[in-house]
């Protein structure tokens, strides 16, 4: 059995600093945002404030799937992908202020899906497939009995 990695694509390299900086910018923002918080009247921090809160949970799991993708885990990339496609596609719906980060989160999503990034994650996604067809012909063979 061949346990050697593959060589690691560029466009991967750049996809994983890609999602470290999309994590860190929603992190300083919502810094930014808990800043402007305080310094408006109570009326109108409450919209400050739970857009700080959604930053940080978007930072927090970004933060998280783009560690996964640095240890070279599968569950990182399809992570990453759900996460921008579920963000970056209602952003690009709302104008051009918002849309250019959905777009910058698009091209996060179109960096991890390359045809060099796909062949580096081939072993991985056939192990996989492997595992979850002998655990349908296990359960097909005890629903059988």
């Amino acid at each position: 059995m061949n346990t050697t990695k593959p060589t690691l694509p560029t466009t991967l390299l750049a996809a994983r600093w890609w999602w470290t900086a999309t994590a860190l910018s929603a992190l300083a923002f919502a810094g930014g945002f808990f800043l402007n918080a305080n310094s408006r009247p109570a009326s109108e921090a409450a919209g400050f404030w739970g857009a700080g809160i959604a930053l940080v949970g978007l930072g927090a799991v970004v933060a998280y799937c783009t560690l996964q993708l640095w240890r070279g885990k599968l569950a990182g990339q399809i992570s990453l992908t759900w996460c921008g496609i579920i963000v970056g596609i209602p952003l690009m719906t709302r104008g051009v202020r918002v849309g250019i980060f959905g777009a910058l989160l698009l091209v996060g999503v179109i960096l991890l899906w390359t045809p060099g990034s796909i062949r580096y994650f081939a072993p991985q996604s056939k192990e996989a497939r492997a595992r979850r067809k002998a655990e349908r012909q296990r359960q097909r063979s005890a629903n059988s009995r």
